[in-house]
């Protein structure tokens, strides 16, 4: 493995919601001359829905991440859109440890009248790279414990990293 990609990204929640309601209400516009009578011109509606989907394509192909560069030993968080990664390469310090920790923890949604209110327990997947000190260089979230453990494996193989599982029984 040449290079390690992590992307944090949600596409029912957080900004990428948006940008699928966008979408699928401007496909809605496009399609509903057919359905319904309408008074606005074809080109009108064209134009609005094109934009829109412009719009929302944009909105749920940005997300965040970190690449690192096994090879040259160097890392990169970027934002990327329409596949353009936008970041700067920075030196990534020799890796010594890699740790892979199970976090669980309790989650409620607050009651506001429009979302449901879902509580329950959450089981997280944390991975840390270590340098020398004992703040870790780089961390990612994991929600399923197979990949987490996958990434790790493959981090620790590219970096020649001594690898640390603390991960608790599933229940």
């Amino acid at each position: 493995m040449k290079n390690y990609n992590f992307r944090k990204r949600n596409l029912f929640s957080g900004p990428h919601l948006p940008g699928l309601l966008f979408i699928v209400a401007d496909v809605f516009a496009w399609i509903s001359p057919a359905m319904l009578k309408s008074t606005s011109s074809p080109e009108k509606i064209a134009w609005a829905g094109t934009g829109g989907v412009l719009i929302g394509s944009m909105i749920i192909s940005s997300y965040t991440g970190t690449l690192i560069d096994l090879g040259r030993n160097r890392v990169k968080e970027y934002f990327s859109c329409f596949g353009f990664k936008f970041g700067k390469w920075t030196n990534l310090p020799d890796i010594r440890a890699i740790k892979v920790l199970s976090v669980s923890y309790r989650t409620t949604n607050t009651p506001n009248g429009i979302s449901p209110t879902l509580s329950g327990n959450v089981i997280q997947f944390k991975t840390f790279l270590y340098s020398e000190s004992t703040q870790p260089v780089l961390s990612f979230e994991y929600s399923h414990r197979d990949r987490a453990v996958r990434d790790a494996e493959q981090l620790a193989a590219g970096l020649n990293a001594d690898l640390e599982l603390r991960l608790s029984e599933p229940a």
